[in-house]
């Protein structure tokens, strides 16, 4: 039987693959746009079409609830089943994970220079970390210390659904997005969580929400209403970034300015709620591939302000907050987790 393994980041646009050997050396790797497969499995074949050696375990991250290797994906029409992928393609195990499980267990092997740090803070050895990944939607996970067969701490990663809890205004502005939000929902029980206001996804209404308390440059509306809707965020985020630069044809769109910050000042408070759910003392990792394009926005005493609040401020303080810039974390980790996957 080979010693290849399989690993895999599914996203809602796309899949990324990755071969390695029993050295955990890269062997190949493919990046593949969703919409053009009717499948996970469509990706696979076409993955390993001419290899000559296949491989022999795989571990996927996915983002929705893992329950027995099996999901149904959250922003992607796609069932996935892990046993049966096995089956399909001769595999001893293919592993389903969350995909801020695969997120979560790549962060922690990632070494400094892939980290931006806004808070040093003083971790605690041994203690928990917690990771937002803020992508299409707002994914979150969490690892906690546990010894392995030889006594060495190793991070056990845990999924969560965090991105769909309600979500908790923290001032009048955000009070008002939250009412706007609520008076908008079709739902018979409206309901508001925060994947919805601080998510790729959440940019257009984030946007909309500025509109009532800025005016839009006339560049800017001619360009949003010849927009496609999936292509509405990064536009949003083009104009932001020109507003940074002073290269906007225009006027700086400030009320994208504004939806940017407003998802920073949002994703600062729920970082914050992360931390005290799991006493994320060891740090907190903050991903996805949203951060990377608006990186030029954030302010990191602002985000720290709202970070560092209520009763335990102090111990918030000590927590390190660190963005990642490795754009293959969860592919790292999907390939960790596919190495513990036992013979």
């Amino acid at each position: 039987m080979s010693s290849l393994l399989l690993a895999g980041d599914i996203g809602a646009t796309k899949t990324v693959l990755a071969l390695y050997d029993t050295n955990n050396s890269l062997l190949t790797e493919k990046t593949f746009r969703n919409k053009e497969f009717s499948g996970l499995s469509d990706i696979i074949t076409s993955f390993l079409a001419g290899q000559e050696e296949q491989p022999s375990r795989a571990c996927f991250g996915a983002a929705g609830p893992i329950r027995e290797n099996r999901v149904r994906m959250t922003n992607l029409d796609w069932d996935l089943d892990g046993s049966a992928l096995a089956a399909q393609f001769g595999m001893e195990e293919v592993l389903l994970v969350n995909d801020l499980v695969a997120t979560t267990a790549g962060a922690v092997l990632l070494p400094k220079d892939s980290l931006i740090t806004l808070n040093q803070g003083r971790p605690e050895i041994g203690g928990n970390i917690g990771v937002l990944a803020v992508g299409t939607g707002l994914g979150q996970s969490f690892a906690v210390p546990l010894l392995d067969e030889l006594g060495n701490n190793q991070f056990q990663p845990f999924p969560t659904e965090g991105g769909h809890v309600s979500f908790a205004p923290r001032n009048q502005e955000q009070i008002e997005l939250l009412q706007l939000l609520l008076t908008r929902s079709e739902r018979q029980t409206p309901h508001v969580s925060v994947e919805q206001v601080c998510s790729g996804m959440a940019l257009p209404d984030l946007y909309a929400f500025q509109l009532t308390r800025c005016p839009e440059p006339e560049w800017m509306r001619k360009k949003r209403l010849a927009t496609t809707p999936d292509a509405l965020s990064p536009l949003i985020v083009a104009s932001a970034n020109a507003a940074l630069t002073g290269i906007t044809g225009g006027l700086p769109c400030k009320p994208a300015v504004q939806a940017v910050q407003l998802l920073f000042d949002i994703l600062a408070a729920e970082a914050a709620n992360l931390s005290l759910k799991v006493l994320a003392t060891g740090g907190i990792y903050l991903g996805g591939g949203m951060l990377p394009r608006v990186l030029a926005h954030i302010d990191q005493g602002r985000f720290m302000e709202i970070f560092c609040r209520g009763v335990y401020r102090d111990m918030l303080a000590d927590i390190p907050v660190h963005i990642i810039t490795n754009p293959k974390t969860a592919l790292i980790g999907a390939r960790q987790l596919a190495m513990k996957i036992k013979k």
